[in-house]
């Protein structure tokens, strides 16, 4: 089996440490240890569940401004690659009618998401030029 390549940088923690104790910080700190900010987390949240929030609506959610609902934990729950049922377990809001868990596009682009931080700059460039490549081919 292949190593993995080691990554050229160790991940840095996000320039603000975590929110105050809560799961909205808890999620919204979960992604930024993906390299996702704020601004990341809305646009890929959209793209992925179809739950469009304002960068500044997580930002109020990590500060415990707003509460996690359950269109905010069908985001979540698409973006970190997890049912939604186990969100609503463990945070105690209650789930959308939308399904219990990701489809499996969305899971693999949560596994996408997860993985690629463990790759080096020249690699994530490199599979970029190979995604547009494919795109336009």
């Amino acid at each position: 089996m292949a190593e993995r390549p080691r990554p050229a940088r160790t991940l840095e923690r996000p320039p603000r440490p975590p929110g105050p104790p809560g799961f909205g910080s808890l999620l919204v700190h979960l992604l930024a240890l993906r390299n996702l900010d704020e601004l990341a987390v809305a646009k890929t949240m959209c793209l992925m569940s179809g739950v469009c929030k304002a960068a500044s609506t997580i930002r109020m959610v990590r500060a415990g401004a707003k509460a996690l609902d359950a269109e905010l934990l069908d985001g979540f729950a698409a973006v970190l690659g997890v049912p939604v049922a186990v969100l609503a377990s463990l945070t105690g809001v209650r789930s959308s009618a939308r399904g219990d868990g990701p489809s499996p596009e969305v899971a693999d682009v949560a596994a996408l998401i997860r993985e690629v931080r463990h790759l080096t700059e020249d690699q994530v460039r490199e599979l970029a030029e190979t995604a547009e490549a494919l795109d336009h081919g």
